[in-house]
């Protein structure tokens, strides 16, 4: 690990390890004392040593499960989670082309095209291809996906206007 890692994870850009915490351990104990080391392996940071912590955790990525910071950036803006606002496709869905984020989608196309990435498959998130086997059947959103395109995008967008608001939009 070199300083880099290190300031990515104490800031909160980075995953944290448990490595990080014995080198933070060992730091203090090398700039400030055992005394002031033994303080800091007793204390609650160290013993639980949370995996997004830090200044600026809120910019992390991650899902939506722990319920932390992390994602309420992306939850303002009517997405899932940091993943979801990055990885094409707009909310609730990935792949195909960055939409409903304006100009900033109108960029992250822009630079997909100009440095060839291939932006993969359109398809929804997991939760709105179970509403749409609830409302066609089992089944059909990978059907409508693979062969009906349109009116999969159609179907799924529909559920989402109605089933995921967020955010200010």
């Amino acid at each position: 690990m070199g300083i880099l890692d290190d300031l990515s994870m104490g800031l909160g850009l980075k995953d944290r390890d448990e490595d990080y915490y014995e080198r933070t351990a060992k730091t203090i104990g090398r700039e400030q004392g055992a005394g002031r080391e033994a303080q800091y392996r007793q204390s609650n940071v160290f013993q639980n040593q949370p995996q997004r912590a830090g200044l600026l955790a809120f910019m992390g990525g991650g899902n939506n499960q722990g319920g932390g910071f992390g994602n309420r950036v992306a939850n303002v803006f009517g997405y899932r989670d940091m993943t979801d606002m990055g990885d094409g496709g707009g909310r609730y869905a990935s792949g195909g082309y960055y939409r409903g984020g304006g100009m900033y989608s109108g960029l992250a196309n822009l630079g997909a095209a100009l440095s060839g990435k291939e932006l993969g498959d359109f398809s929804f998130a997991p939760e709105v291809d179970a509403m749409i086997d609830e409302m066609q059947g089992a089944g059909s959103a990978k059907y409508l996906r693979e062969k009906e395109p349109k009116m999969y995008q159609m179907l799924g967008q529909n559920i989402i206007q109605q089933n995921f608001r967020g955010g200010f939009f």
